[in-house]
């Protein structure tokens, strides 16, 4: 009985000795496929763990395959044509390229709210903002295995990107 419980005790903590936590390096958490991390920046087509900073831009430190072209495809509902017939769209062909997006960019905003009683808000005036992502952003790690999703916030520095240099 003793053998029993001491190895499911080292079982217990040997499992949560590798649980992700707000302490854990950042190599474990983008290896672990229940952690998603966001953040509130629009960087598309560039995740946090393949990413570096230059004075101007945020790129992908190695390229990545991007879909280049998007064809519908028609699914056939049952019985053949008719109003059960799906369309999506499917990648035709993808090309491989380092991705690369400013790091200012402008975004919509709501420049004024008006109050329709205590139920709502509607926005009456439209207007844009620039947003330049700094060096260091705060992010918001996400787990999701188990029962009931777990978060915590964690600050991610961007490497600075290595100069390239023409061939």
């Amino acid at each position: 009985m003793k053998k029993i419980l001491f190895s499911l005790a080292t079982l217990l903590i040997s499992t949560s000795a590798f649980a992700v936590h707000a302490n854990s390096p950042w190599s474990q958490i983008f290896a672990d496929r229940d952690a998603v991390v966001t953040h509130g920046y629009r960087l598309p087509g560039i995740k946090l763990d393949n990413a570096c900073m230059t004075a101007t831009e945020v790129r992908a430190i190695e390229a990545t395959s991007e879909c280049a072209e998007l064809v519908p495809r028609t699914i056939r509902g049952p019985g053949g044509d008719g109003p059960g017939d799906i369309t999506e769209w499917v990648c035709a062909r993808y090309e491989t390229k380092i991705v690369s997006v400013p790091r200012t960019y402008e975004e919509p905003v709501c420049l004024e709210l008006r109050g329709r009683g205590d139920q709502s808000h509607e926005c009456v005036e439209f207007g844009t903002r620039e947003v330049t992502v700094p060096q260091t952003i705060d992010t918001q790690v996400f787990l999701t295995r188990g029962e009931s999703d777990q978060s915590f916030w964690k600050r991610f520095t961007f490497p600075t990107c290595p100069d390239v240099q023409p061939n």
